[in-house]
């Protein structure tokens, strides 16, 4: 019991010290975490990797290798699965934030806490008491704040991801199934509208960007012959009803 009034009496004795280094580790512990972003390495891998594929889209498939396991894992399973849209297969993985300095927030609250022992048996102050409440009212605010940041963290990791995603998508070349399937929506897209040279040039340019000039199979020739004569007989009766 000696050494334990021996310790409380120093703590009233030096208390302005004491005191002040304990809000100061308060703060320090509070920083600590707020500067803690677990996306921090991922968001670096994937910028660069954006980055790469916008100046060399043709070697995507190299820059994979510098992204973060969990997104090499989907970039696996994407060329596994023989989907022709990165967005189908890649989600965004959620890190956790672990706590950073945990020993410092014990001591100081331990510290802390000690202050009560002051009050009952060295110094009947209630400056200890309104002490004791300011301590955890700050303590409370940071736990606020730092949810407040990490949300801030995820949401701009959810976007740098996103970006990620869309230019790999750019970068990827569709199959061939999809560039026809593709090609005869857009036409029967311009089939809907009137039918005017300029929407006949544009069949043309859809079948030119979607590659599809070279040799076809019987079935997509099918499918292309009938929505390119949905768009010539819709053009030619168009032509017929025009003024002379």
């Amino acid at each position: 019991m000696y050494y334990v009034m021996k310790i409380l009496t120093l703590l009233d004795v030096y208390r302005f010290p004491i005191l002040g280094a304990l809000f100061g580790a308060l703060m320090l512990f509070a920083a600590i975490n707020w500067l803690r972003n677990p996306y921090r390495k991922q968001n670096k891998k994937l910028v660069a990797c954006t980055r790469n594929m916008r100046a060399y889209p043709a070697k995507a498939s190299l820059f994979m290798a510098s992204v973060p396991a969990e997104y090499r894992r989907q970039w696996r399973a994407f060329v596994n699965c023989g989907v022709d849209k990165p967005a189908l297969v890649f989600e965004f993985v959620p890190l956790r934030k672990r706590v950073a300095a945990v020993w410092l927030i014990i001591v100081t609250s331990v510290a802390f806490s000690a202050y009560i022992g002051v009050f009952a048996f060295v110094r009947h102050s209630y400056a200890y008491i309104v002490l004791q409440v300011v301590f955890w009212l700050v303590f409370t605010l940071f736990l606020i704040t730092d949810k407040a940041v990490a949300k801030r963290n995820t949401r701009r990791a959810k976007k740098i991801f996103a970006q990620f995603v869309t230019q790999l998508t750019a970068c990827t070349p569709k199959n061939r199934t999809t560039a026809y399937d593709d090609a005869v929506k857009s036409l029967n897209k311009l089939n809907k509208a009137e039918v005017t040279d300029e929407a006949v040039g544009k069949a043309s340019e859809i079948l030119r960007d979607k590659g599809l000039g070279e040799d076809r199979t019987v079935e997509e020739q099918r499918r292309i012959n009938l929505a390119l004569n949905g768009l010539l007989q819709a053009y030619a009766k168009n032509a017929q009803h025009k003024p002379v």
